[in-house]
């Protein structure tokens, strides 16, 4: 009387489900006889002996000229002065060579498998607006073609939200996203 009835034990408690039970029972028999039938011994693999190769640095079929070239032969190599000097020119830069540059986000992440950047959109982003990301060695800037807000695509995405864009190039994660004005 003093036996626990498994039956009443509830299943996380139990130490193995009664189904499991079953099926080990049924299938021992069946396991037993399959390993006694098929005793493999373990095989070795037997390596090659390296040996270290001996030189001899002393015997005259070793030369020293033939390794080391003459340093002493070589002609000197020309000095500075023989070049011009280089003048230094300053260039100016038009104001149409510059850009200006507007913070329109920070790349949260990025999904390598299918080259998506999560981007904190901190400014309005419209399709076909060219984003400048930051990346390990520099900058890169590609035009938007698709914008999506939870799997859903979208023609501008609004301050606040986070959206998944298609890049070419891994951006840095934690970085500013640029937007050209």
């Amino acid at each position: 009387m003093d036996e626990i009835n498994v039956y009443n034990i509830p299943a996380f408690q139990r130490k193995r489900s009664l189904a499991a039970k079953g099926r080990k029972k049924t299938t021992l028999p069946k396991k037993r006889k399959t390993a006694s039938r098929s005793v493999k011994k373990p095989t070795t693999r037997r390596s090659k002996i390296l040996r270290p190769v001996e030189t001899n640095y002393n015997s005259p079929s070793f030369i020293e000229q033939d390794l080391i070239p003459e340093i002493y032969e070589r002609e000197p190599l020309p000095s500075q002065e023989l070049f011009e000097e280089f003048e230094e020119k300053t260039i100016k830069k038009s104001s149409s060579d510059f850009r200006e540059l507007k913070i329109c986000g920070i790349c949260e992440g990025y999904f390598d498998k299918i080259d998506v950047a999560i981007i904190k959109v901190t400014s309005p982003i419209r399709k076909g607006d060219q984003l400048i990301f930051e990346k390990e060695g520099g900058l890169f800037e590609q035009v938007i073609n698709s914008i999506q807000i939870d799997r859903k695509d979208v023609s501008i995405a609004k301050s606040g939200s986070d959206i998944g864009v298609k890049v070419f190039i891994a951006p840095k994660v934690g970085t500013h996203v640029y937007k050209e004005l």
